[in-house]
């Protein structure tokens, strides 16, 4: 995957590091008294890309057990049989 450095500026820090300046680490680290920070554009993909909805299961994804929906009682083992119905209430 390309790096997109178009999507981050290189600067002097001047006073303070700013508050959204990346915490690069190894090569990536810039030189002593400069930040990397992100582009208006940068933060404008990430906001969108985070608005996307993804609540919903994908079909192409499929996975040996699903999981069981908040609330509900977990499955039962496989092989063993469904709890007998209770008696009507009088």
């Amino acid at each position: 995957m390309p790096a997109y450095k178009f999507l981050y500026e290189k600067h002097p820090i001047s006073g303070e590091r700013s508050a959204n300046a990346l915490e690069l680490t190894g090569r990536d680290a810039p030189p002593p008294g400069w930040e990397v920070v992100p582009t208006y554009d940068a933060e404008c993909l990430v906001a969108y890309l985070m608005s996307l909805d993804q609540s919903h299961p994908l079909k192409e994804v499929r996975s040996a057990a699903a999981p069981a929906p908040a609330g509900s009682p977990p499955a039962a083992p496989a092989g063993s049989q469904p709890p007998a119905p209770a008696p009507p209430k009088k």
